[in-house]
């Protein structure tokens, strides 16, 4: 009897494993040889040999992931981060909403005279453009009926605290277009227009759109470093133009300036004077009654759902970082600057987006900063976040849409946002199969010296073997 309760219970016991090894079976993803494909293609690259490769994929469908190698390790990840600013904010706002610019009269305005300031400020509209601001000067003369200003014109950039550049943003990339100064009212982008032309003297300048800043100031040619015909030094003001340099043909280039502010004030002043509005100094009496009443222009920018779409095929920094200070004021900082912004956007993707914490280090809104730190973990876990969130659509539609060479057809296949700077090469996004599986992938990639052409290739290959599923 014993001996029959032993055998009853080993054969028990024996069932019990060779079920537990069929539901492991069960359980393995079906793409079993998709990790060999995959370490085949990582391996065997000649890019992976010297740089460091994370790779994550996961279905979305079934929440199994497809394939991990050194998801939890941290990376620079450019602009790869404006996903994340990008989930923050549309969560935070809504597709629809609209940041303002305004001007507002603060003074008595009678006959068509204005017995006070003209006031532009900045409400956090980063695609504000020189062309919007022009029509608030129409609008100046045709609705508020202004023909003279009694006093000043004034841009109001205190909604942000200073400084105006983020944290660890390389000072030699002063003056270039990407390395902007933020403030609520941008315009451009805050990057000018300067035009080069050939002169009797060698070269002449002047900005596209007049301003009175900044002051434009001609040197000798052998101030200057390589072709280089005009720049701005770190920290400074003027632009300095290669007087005796050699131009055959009109030149534009795209310059950032010290004090955005000044800027605009020279812009709209002048936009407004070509308009029939004459300036004048305010006497003593009229200054008293400044605050007699106010009148207000409102300018709506484009949608949050549009702005991302530009912030994320054009890579616009700008607009990350302007968002950035936008969520802190949302989240109830009054004049935030960096830290409060990367603070804000932390919480929210710890707390929200199902991140977790010590996976990224987020301290500017556009990934500009080599502060920056995010992991291939990070980054799948944001994008099945954003796959299943109310306004998924709006956040799918942003990213920029890649093809992939399926059996020598292009396909658009990808949904992503790329990053890239001097040895960084970085792109998280979606990618849906040919047989209408839908995934989600981070592919980030650190330490290599010259172009990013190999990282691009390997790139290529992956999404290829993935979209074989």
């Amino acid at each position: 009897m014993l001996y029959h309760c032993l055998r009853v219970a080993g054969l028990f016991a024996l069932a019990k494993i060779a079920f537990a090894i069929s539901c492991a079976s069960a359980a393995t993803p079906p793409d079993l040889d998709l990790s060999n494909q995959l370490d085949a293609v990582l391996e065997n690259h000649a890019t992976a040999r010297q740089t460091t490769v994370t790779l994550k994929v996961i279905d979305l469908d079934t929440d199994v992931v497809l394939y991990d190698r050194g998801g939890d390790r941290l990376l620079t990840p450019a602009s790869n981060l404006k996903i994340y600013t990008s989930a923050c904010a549309l969560d935070c706002f809504g597709p629809e909403h609209q940041f303002q610019t305004k001007v507002t009269t603060k003074g008595d305005l009678r006959n068509g005279v204005l017995h006070g300031d003209l006031v532009l400020t900045g409400g956090g509209d980063a695609m504000f453009n020189s062309s919007d601001l022009a029509k608030l000067a129409d609008r100046v003369t045709s609705e508020l009926k202004i023909s003279e200003i009694c006093g000043k014109v004034v841009v109001d950039n205190s909604r942000y605290a200073s400084p105006l550049k983020g944290p660890g943003w390389m000072w030699d990339d002063d003056p270039d277009y990407y390395n902007m100064s933020i403030t609520p009212l941008m315009v451009d982008f805050n990057v000018l227009a300067l035009r080069l032309t050939p002169s009797d003297e060698g070269v002449a300048a002047q900005l596209v759109i007049p301003s009175s800043y900044p002051e434009i100031k001609f040197l000798s040619r052998s101030t200057f470093s390589g072709d280089t015909l005009a720049t701005r030094r770190p920290f400074t003001h003027p632009l300095l133009i290669a007087q005796n340099g050699h131009l055959n043909e009109p030149k534009d280039l795209r310059l950032t300036m010290q004090n955005p502010g000044a800027w605009v004030h020279g812009m709209f002043t002048a936009m407004l004077a070509d308009r029939g509005v004459r300036f004048s100094l305010p006497d003593e009496i009229n200054r008293a009654s400044a605050s007699a009443g106010s009148t207000e222009l409102n300018h709506l920018g484009p949608s949050l759902a549009k702005t991302l779409t530009h912030f994320n095929n054009q890579s616009e920094n700008a607009i990350g970082e302007v968002l950035l200070h936008e969520v802190a004021i949302a989240k109830g900082t009054k004049k935030p600057c960096w830290p409060d912004g990367a603070a804000a956007i932390t919480k929210w993707l710890a707390e929200s987006g199902g991140l977790e914490p010590g996976s990224f280090r987020l301290v500017d809104g556009s990934g500009l900063s080599r502060y920056n730190l995010i992991s291939a973990d990070s980054s799948v876990r944001l994008l099945k976040f954003m796959h299943d969130h109310e306004h998924a659509d709006t956040f799918y539609s942003a990213l920029k849409t890649y093809e992939v060479n399926v059996a020598g057809k292009m396909q658009p296949l990808v949904a992503a946002k790329s990053g890239g700077m001097a040895s960084v090469s970085t792109i998280s996004g979606y990618l849906k199969t040919p047989s209408g599986r839908l995934l989600a992938f981070s592919l980030l990639a650190n330490g290599y010296i010259g172009s990013a052409k190999p990282i691009f290739d390997l790139r290529e290959k992956v999404w290829e073997t993935l979209a074989q599923l």
